[in-house]
């Protein structure tokens, strides 16, 4: 694929700020579905991200291209955030600029040479590249650790510590019974597969009321609502196993909750069911 954008490739040019924007924001996705490949993306992303910029803004880029752009803005990151915490409120947040005397950006310039970047142009959506860059497993599932609510990747579902919520009852799949003739057989299979219908119905309620309690115990800030209402757009019922995992998602980490009001409404659903299925949850 790289190969045959690398043949069309006229001369790429990351001036517009809208294809920066979809860069980072499709690197996001990304390393929150994914993960990271050392301090980058993997190969597949590196796809995944060209065919976004592709479909979105007819910009065509190979790895090697934004591979480049990626360590750049994250160099120039690393210096605006040094600088942003540097004493003397020297950063002004309404302008997303910073004020220093000409002695002190020399001074600056010289201990790194992208805070010259910073100079003639402020860093581009700082918001996104916090998410993108600001710790290597920081933003969505690569940051599982001991205290997510999700299961580890590695891990099946049904191994997962739902401590605190033993009071919920789930039904439980019964093995089938074989009948001793065809048509015993025929009709046990009728009565398994309304049981096993009415026992996925009851599971599916399940993951429901484990999925909100879950929302409530992570004392969740206030853009729960907005993802809920944007959940709530997307037409799933309750017991639709994407409206479950999104709700699972959304308990998960405030990261996952960013990307999710930040992605198209025509994305969702295949975010939501690469994300399923990296955690056993939609086969």
């Amino acid at each position: 694929m790289f190969k045959e954008m690398a043949q069309k490739k006229g001369r790429i040019s990351w001036k517009q700020e809208s294809v920066d924007k979809t860069f980072l924001e499709a690197c996001i996705v990304e390393v929150t579905l994914h993960g990271r490949e050392g301090s980058s993306l993997k190969q597949s992303s590196w796809k995944n991200v060209a065919e976004k910029l592709k479909t979105e803004h007819n910009f065509i880029a190979d790895k090697k291209q934004m591979k480049n752009r990626y360590d750049y803005l994250k160099s120039k990151f690393a210096a605006w955030s040094k600088l942003k915490n540097k004493t003397g409120n020297v950063y002004n947040p309404v302008t997303n600029t910073f004020n220093l005397s000409e002695e002190e950006w020399q001074l600056e310039i010289k201990s790194n040479k992208y805070v010259e970047a910073l100079r003639s142009a402020p860093l581009s959506f700082p918001e996104l590249c916090v998410q993108l860059f600001e710790g290597s497993t920081s933003n969505g599932f690569d940051s599982w650790g001991p205290s997510s609510t999700l299961p580890h990747p590695s891990e099946e579902m049904f191994d997962h510590n739902l401590n605190g919520i033993e009071d919920i009852e789930c039904g439980q799949m019964e093995p089938p019974t074989q009948g001793f003739t065809e048509e015993a057989s025929g009709r046990s299979k009728k009565r398994e597969k309304r049981k096993d219908k009415a026992t996925i119905d009851e599971v599916g309620d399940c993951i429901t009321k484990v999925a909100k309690i879950l929302i409530e115990k992570h004392n969740l800030s206030n853009d729960i609502d907005a993802c809920m209402e944007k959940l709530e757009t997307m037409g799933w019922g309750e017991l639709d196993v994407k409206y479950q995992t999104t709700l699972l998602l959304f308990g998960e980490s405030a990261d996952i909750r960013k990307v999710w009001l930040r992605l198209q409404p025509q994305s969702c659903e295949l975010w939501v069911k690469n994300a399923g299925a990296k955690y056993g949850l939609i086969g």
